[in-house]
C-alpha cells in the first residue's frame, strides 16, 4: 500500500516538475519584448 502511494505522490511531482519547467521556459524565451542585448547581435 504505502508502495502504491509513493508511486502515486511520484508520478504527481514528476507531472508538476515538467509542468514548472515548461512554464518558466515559456515566460524566459517567449517574451513579447526583446532586450536591447539581443537585438545587437
Amino acid at each position: 500500500m504505502k508502495k502504491k502511494a509513493a508511486i502515486g505522490v511520484a508520478k504527481i511531482l514528476g507531472v508538476f516538475a515538467v509542468f514548472f519547467v515548461s512554464t518558466a521556459c515559456f515566460y524566459l524565451f517567449h517574451r513579447p519584448e526583446i532586450p536591447a542585448e539581443l537585438k545587437r547581435s
